[in-house]
Order: C-alpha cells, then structure tokens, then sequence
C-alpha cells in the first residue's frame, strides 16, 4: 500500500474539527489571535488582534473577580464538608488556571503567535515535499481522538447549561454564566496542550510516512538494471529530498521543545488539578452511593481529558522514536556515502534530543503513568469504602 492508505477525507475532516474548535476557543476568549489566510499565497497565518486582546485581558479579570466573590458566599454557607472541601480546591484550581491564561495571553502572547505559526510553516513544508500527497491534519487517528476531545468539550458547555433555566433571575444567570466561563476555560488548557501534542505527532507521522514509501520509492527508481550508475541530476533530486526531509526533522524537534518549554508550567498545574479532581469527585460519588450520575458523568469526563491528552503525548513520541528505525536501506546504495553520513549523522544526533514530556523534571508523561495514578487511586478508594462500610456511611 502506498503513501495515501489512510483516506484523505479522514485528514479534512480532523482538519475541519480543529478549525471549529479554534472558532470555538476564540468565542470564549482563550485565543485572541486569528488564522487568516495571506493574501500573497493562500497560505494560513495566526495573526494578532490587539484590540480582542484587551477585551479577554479586562473580561476575564472582572469575570474571575466575581466568579470569586460569589463562589466565597456559596461555599461559606455548606454545610457538608466534603462538599466544602471539593468546591474550595475547584474555586482554587479554576483561579489559578484564570490567572495562566492572563499570564500567556499578557506576557507570552508573542511567543505563543510565533510557536503557532511556525506550526503552520511546518505543516505547508510537508505538502511542499516532491510526490507528497495533498494532507490536511493527521489521519484516522487524529481524527478519532479529536471526535472523544470534541465529546468532551460538549459535555463542558451543556452540563452547566440546564442550570441557567432553573430559575428566572439575572443576579443567578450571571453568576451561572461566569462559572461555566472559568470553568470551561480552565479546560481550555488541557484542550490547548492536547492539540500542540498532536500536531507534533501528526507532523512526525505524516514524514515518516512520507520517508517510508514515497522517499524510498523514488531512491529506488535510481538503481538501474542494467547496473549503470544514476545521472548527476537524478542524485541531486534524489538528495534534495532528503536534505528537505531532514531538515523538516530537526525543524519539529526544535518547535516542538519550544512548545514544550511555553506550556510547562500551565502542564504541571492542569495535570494537577485533574488529579485532585478525579480523587475528590471519585470521593464524592462514593459517599453519595453512586447515586449522581452527573457527577459520575463529571469523572469519566476527568478520566478522558487525562487519557486523550497522554495518548497525543505518546503518539507524538511514539512516532519520533520511529525515526530513529530509518536505517541506511531507506536510501540508494551509491558510492557517494555523503548521504549515508548526512543520515546517520542526524540519527545520531536524536540519540541526544529524545522527545519526552517531562513536566518540570518531576515526572515523564506516558500511558505507565495513567497505570500508576489508576492504581493508587483505586487503592484509595478501596480504603475509603471499606471505612464507609465499618463506619455505616457508606
């Protein structure tokens, strides 16, 4: 099978998903640039828009001071503790989250335009590549993580949704309104790693693909049967292909580090506040005697979030270690070992810029990870319900 085995409608569709989804994240304020299309060639460009960015600076921080006002009132009139304790490590979570956002938007907003559009040069450079067919964003994986993601996201806006048609009065919808805005826009970070894991994994998959057939396909055509050696054209097509491929190779290495260096910290605190989340609110189903399925629905709601985006991280590294499988049978076997030099050169340098996710040099993020945190949750749990039962409140 050739290089478009997977269907292209499966790439167009991704593509369009994320092209929602950031519409989506601009109504809510959390992108405040735009992605145009220049006007010189087409191409797709995220552009500032500095008057929008103001509006989400000043809106969110009167959003946020009010959200904490009125969530202060609420939780100082609970009367059960547990509840208590859920909705004050929430109010701080969300906070915290609130001000990242203020922080990457204020401080950052220039990196952020550059690591996004150098995203979207590294995307037009694949397509450039000579016999590389027209791709828009990933394949069939991409876009199956991307339909759970958009799942997810639904259930953000709709469950708190209900709640505005509860009762007819502006002081409630307002307060209503402000909490899914913080709330769901602490989400956004998580939803915002996940993409720019994703991309790194469709970027590295989409050229290894590309390497692996029609790169080896066309330094194949150059051996000829009868033994004669390939015209100086030939090779100079031949290794400016490959030049082209391991530049675009070491320019994902170089993006994605500085992606990673500009979501760390925001990383750190959403994996955090996932894990604390899943814990308290798994706490919280089971005193209630699984009885809520909303809240039930809110966990696996968590669970999904945590699993989509260690699936993107490991996809992404995953497909970067698949480089380092690309021996010199890629290439035509020529007296001309510049080629073999440049590939194995590169290779070696991989050796030393390994792609893995390690938030704050605490922890590296992989699917072992989702084991360990699984198993001392349940052993948690266990715990709780078996005091629950000795102690009938369970």
């Amino acid at each position: 099978v050739m290089f478009g085995s997977q269907l292209p409608s499966a790439s167009a569709a991704a593509a369009c998903l994320l092209r929602h989804g950031c519409n989506y994240a601009v109504w809510l304020g959390f992108v405040w640039f735009g992605i145009e299309s220049n006007h010189s060639d087409g191409s797709l460009v995220a552009r500032n828009r500095y008057c929008y960015k103001w509006f989400c600076l000043v809106s969110r921080l009167c959003i946020s001071g009010y959200f904490a006002y009125m969530s202060v009132g609420v939780i100082a009139a609970m009367s059960n503790p547990h509840v208590a304790v859920l909705s004050w490590i929430r109010l701080v979570g969300c906070l915290i989250c609130a001000g990242v956002v203020l922080v990457l938007q204020f401080w950052y907003g220039q990196r952020i335009l550059r690591v996004v559009n150098n995203f979207l040069r590294l995307f037009r450079r694949v397509k450039a590549l000579p016999g590389c067919q027209v791709w828009q964003f990933g394949g069939r994986r991409e876009l199956g993580l991307l339909l759970f993601k958009v799942l997810c996201m639904l259930y953000e806006f709709f469950c708190e949704l209900p709640l505005l048609f509860t009762k007819l009065d502006a002081e409630y919808i307002v307060s209503v309104l402000c909490d899914m805005h913080i709330t769901i826009n602490s989400s956004m970070i998580c939803h915002a790693c996940f993409v720019g894991f994703l991309s790194v994994g469709a970027l590295y998959a989409q050229v290894n693909r590309y390497v692996r057939h029609e790169l080896r396909r066309q330094l194949r055509a150059l051996e000829q049967p009868n033994g004669q050696r390939a015209s100086r054209r030939e090779l100079k097509a031949a290794g400016y292909r490959l030049d082209e491929c391991l530049a675009i190779y070491n320019e994902i290495q170089r993006v994605s580090s500085a992606f990673q260096e500009l979501i760390e910290l925001p990383l750190s605190l959403i994996l955090l506040f996932l894990f604390l989340s899943m814990t308290l609110v798994s706490y919280f189903v089971m005193l209630n005697r699984f009885r809520d399925f909303s809240i039930m629905l809110l966990v696996v709601k968590l669970f999904m979030d945590l699993v989509l985006l260690t699936l993107a991280i490991h996809g992404a590294s995953s497909s970067s270690r698949v480089i380092r499988r690309l021996s010199l049978e890629n290439c035509y076997v020529t007296e001309r070992s510049d080629w073999h030099m440049r590939l194995e050169i590169f290779l070696n340098r991989l050796n030393f810029f390994e792609f893995r996710v390690t938030p704050l040099g605490l922890f590296e993020i992989s699917n072992e990870l989702i084991l360990v945190f699984l198993s001392g949750l349940v052993t948690y749990l266990t715990y709780i319900l078996q005091y629950g039962i000795q102690s009938n409140q369970i």
